[in-house]
Parts: structure tokens; C-alpha cells; sequence
């Protein structure tokens, strides 16, 4: 079953609860509630008569006066029989031609209530469903007996629900009215976004979800446009990564092979053959070097546990990443400044953070001229290190690039280093920026979360 038949038959159906609902309630209230308002209307008239007749004061009941009085209440329609019996039990009028069945039924009606003010009693003459009101007032002087035919109530009630059986007819044509507005709107926005799905399922990322409402649906089409941006952000970003390294791939390929080539044919005298197997080692160790570093690039990406978190210093971290770099620094003849003044906990996996550090400081030093400065601030539960050069800086657009893969600066190598350090620092919840100082050289703060035990 469809979803647009579902919300069909919801409305339809929520309408008919509803409707069978209020009939039964209001079918019950309303019969009780009519009767009750006769049985005034009946005691209010009855009290009426009692007046008219009282007001006389003559022995024998003047029955005209009386009858031009009751004649012209609207109330008259509803009374079938209007009956007025003697205290002692006399019928001495009555608006229509009592039969032997009514005149026994009145003669029991006033001796089972000649001693109460007023009272009422349902049953049935000829077999029809009456309301018996018998009043005797204060005085007893004169009793009335009201019999209120109850069919017409009856029929009025039929009336009533056929009333209320067209208005329902009517709310579920509302109902189905609004339901396939509704539907189609709603229909609408997820036939496109199934739309988009199937394109998105086949990698074409070009189609997106038209959003027109602002309810759950568009909501969700919005959450899939941004994914598929993300889906084709990615999608660019592993193509250009498989390029990028057909090409890192290839170039030393081709070098090994050539060199192979020339030692096979036996065109190279000694001197040449060591310098072209000392040429195909460095490329070997090279391919060897970029492998292993793609291998530690995915498993950072794409392995959940990969990281071994634990409690450690961060100061302690940094030490050791500079350390690591020690050779190098030597080798470019820079200086780094590193005097921390605090000691600050974070929840790391130290290896991994260790080689995060060492790619960043290794960068400067390749960039730097003279020197390297780190600093590491904490405030409240927020730490932020600092690493910067005072060399060129980064080129114009480079800022937005350096940390893609395969993107190599000016004297860049494989184009991984920082790569992978973004992609430790994001594991661990630290976010990573770089910017150009004001002065001359490059920056990259890494801002993270202080541990503090629980």
C-alpha cells in the first residue's frame, strides 16, 4: 500500500472515529437531556393549569377560559394528552377521547401519586412510548396528568443523525479533499528525493532535492543536498587522489625501469652501474617511503580502533616529535624555541600525536631560515599550541591546499606529511589551522581539549 493511500484512509478514518464517537456520546446525551427538558416544560405547563383552574374559585371547573389559555402555547404542539382528575379521582377534562385503556392507566397513575407534589413515568399507550407527568401541587385540590407522546422525540432524534450522517458525508469528502493536498505535496518531495537517491546510487552526485516545504520532508532533502555535496566532495577528492598517485607512482617506476633496462643491455661501464643502482634504491626506498605512508594515511581515515588513547603529557609529546627532528635541524642549521611553562594532560594516542607534531615541525624547519618557535597555551579546559617559522609563509591560495594530498609546496616531497597530521589531530578531536603571520613566515595552531579526570 501506497504512502498517499495510507494518509487517505488516515483522515478518512481519523473522521470517522471521530463521527462514530460524538454520535454515540451525543445520541445518548441528547435523548436524556430531551426528555429531561420536557419533563419542565410539562411541570411548567401542569403548574400553569393548577393557576388557571385554582384562580376560579368555583366549584365546577370553567374549562373554556382554560382551554383558550393552553391553546395558544407554542408548548401545546408537544403534548399529546392533557388530562384534569378530581381529588377524588374524577376525569373532569380532557383535551382528547380517553379509551378504557388510557382511563385505566390514569386511574393507576393517580393513586399510585395522589400523595406526592408531582412525579413522571414512562411506558406506553397503543403501544406507543409516552412521558407521564402527574402533578397534584400543594393544594391537591385538582390534579393534572400530562402524557407527551415520546415517538416524535424519537423521530427527531432520526432526523437529528441523518443531519449529523450528512455533515459527516461532507467532513470526509473535507478530509479526503485536504488528504490528497496534503499527500500530494508530501508525495511530492519524496518521489523527488527517491529520485535523487537512484541517481546518487548510480555516482551521479548532479541531482538534487527541489526543496519547497519546510516541514520533516524538507528538513531530510536539505540533510541529502548537503550530503551529496559531501558524498561528491569526497568522490573529487578520490579521483584526484588516484591520480595523484598514479602519477607519484609512476615517475620512479619509470626511472627503475629505465636504469634496470641499461644495466640489462650492458651499455653503462662500472661507474655509471653503481650510480644507477645507487639512482634505483633511492627510488625503491622512495615508492617504499610513499607506500607506507598512503597505508598510515588509510588506516587513520578508516580503521575504528587504530588509536590507543590514553592519558599523557602534551609538553612531553612535543619534546619527543622535536627530538625526532633533531638530525634535520642540524642539517638546515635552525634553531627551535620550546620553554614551556605548564604542564598540560590530554587523552591521546602518544605515538600517533608524536608523528602528528614531528610532520609540522619538520615542514617548518624545511621552510624556516633561522628559526622555529613553538608555545603551548591552556585556558580553563582549552589548550592551543602555537608552531611558526619566519620563513617566506605560504604562497597566495596555498593556505586552502596545504593539507589535500599530494599537494606539494615549493620544495614539497610526497605531499602526505601534513595530510596525515590533519587527519591525527582530527582523530583525536583537535582541530588544526594555518595562516601567515603578520610578519614573515607560517603558522599552525592545533586547538584541543584539556583531560581532566572524571
Amino acid at each position: 500500500m501506497s504512502i498517499k493511500i495510507k494518509i487517505y484512509l488516515s483522515y478518512v478514518g481519523i473522521i470517522l472515529f471521530m463521527f462514530i464517537a460524538f454520535v454515540i456520546l451525543f445520541y445518548a446525551w441528547f435523548e436524556k437531556n430531551l426528555i429531561d427538558q420536557m419533563k419542565e416544560d410539562n411541570l411548567r405547563f401542569a403548574r400553569l393549569i393548577e393557576f388557571v383552574i385554582t384562580s376560579q374559585n368555583k366549584n365546577t371547573v370553567n374549562l373554556k377560559p382554560f382551554e383558550s389559555y393552553f391553546e395558544s402555547l407554542e408548548s401545546k404542539i408537544l403534548q399529546d394528552y392533557i388530562i384534569i382528575v378530581s381529588n377524588d379521582g374524577a376525569i373532569e377534562y380532557s383535551n382528547k377521547e380517553l379509551d378504557i385503556e388510557a382511563r385505566v392507566k390514569i386511574m393507576k397513575l393517580f393513586d399510585e401519586n395522589k400523595d406526592a407534589q408531582y412525579g413522571f413515568e414512562i411506558g406506553s399507550i397503543r403501544e406507543k412510548p409516552c412521558l407521564f407527568t402527574i402533578y397534584s401541587g400543594k393544594s391537591k385540590s385538582v390534579f393534572v396528568i400530562i402524557i407527551t407522546d415520546l415517538a416524535r422525540i424519537l423521530n427527531f432524534e432520526r432526523r437529528f443523525f441523518l443531519l449529523i450522517l450528512q455533515t459527516a458525508g461532507l467532513s470526509c469528502l473535507f478530509a479526503a479533499t485536504v488528504a490528497i493536498f496534503i499527500s500530494r505535496r508530501m508525495i511530492g518531495g519524496l518521489l523527488r528525493l527517491k529520485e535523487a537517491i537512484e541517481q546518487a546510487s548510480q555516482m551521479r552526485f548532479n541531482k538534487k532535492v527541489e526543496v519547497i516545504s519546510k516541514d520533516e520532508i524538507g528538513l531530510i532533502a536539505t540533510e541529502f543536498n548537503r550530503l551529496i555535496e559531501k558524498i561528491d566532495e569526497y568522490n573529487q577528492a578520490q579521483i584526484r587522489f588516484l591520480q595523484n598517485i598514479s602519477h607519484e607512482l609512476k615517475t620512479p617506476l619509470t626511472s627503475v625501469r629505465g636504469y634496470a633496462e641499461m644495466l640489462k643491455e650492458g651499455i653503462l661501464d662500472k661507474s655509471k652501474m653503481e650510480s644507477a643502482a645507487d639512482k634505483i634504491i633511492w627510488h625503491v626506498d622512495r615508492l617504499k617511503s610513499l607506500i607506507n605512508q598512503i597505508i598510515d594515511l588509510t588506516k587513520i581515515e578508516s580503521i575504528e580502533n587504530y588509536f590507543n588513547f590514553e592519558k599523557s603529557m602534551l609538553e612531553e609529546v612535543i619534546f619527543e616529535a622535536i627530538l625526532e627532528n633533531e638530525g634535520y635541524l642540524l642539517s638546515k642549521t635552525v634553531d627551535i624555541e620550546f620553554a614551556p611553562q605548564t604542564r598540560t594532560y590530554v587523552q591521546c594516542d602518544k605515538h600517533r600525536l608524536k608523528e602528528a607534531f614531528s610532520n609540522i615541525i619538520s615542514n617548518c624547519i624545511k621552510y624556516a631560515n633561522n628559526k622555529v618557535t613553538i608555545e603551548i597555551k591552556s585556558e580553563k579546559d582549552k589548550f592551543e599550541v602555537t608552531i611558526e617559522d619566519d620563513g617566506e609563509g605560504f604562497g597566495q591560495g596555498e593556505i586552502d591546499k596545504i593539507f589535500e594530498r599530494f599537494y606539494k609546496g615549493k620544495r614539497g616531497e610526497s605531499g602526505l606529511g601534513l595530510s596525515i597530521a590533519k587527519a591525527i589531530f582530527e582523530k583525536h578531536g583537535f582541530i588544526i589551522e594555518a595562516e601567515n603571520k603578520i610578519t614573515k613566515g607560517a603558522r599552525f595552531k592545533i586547538k584541543g581539549k584539556i583531560y581532566k579526570e572524571q
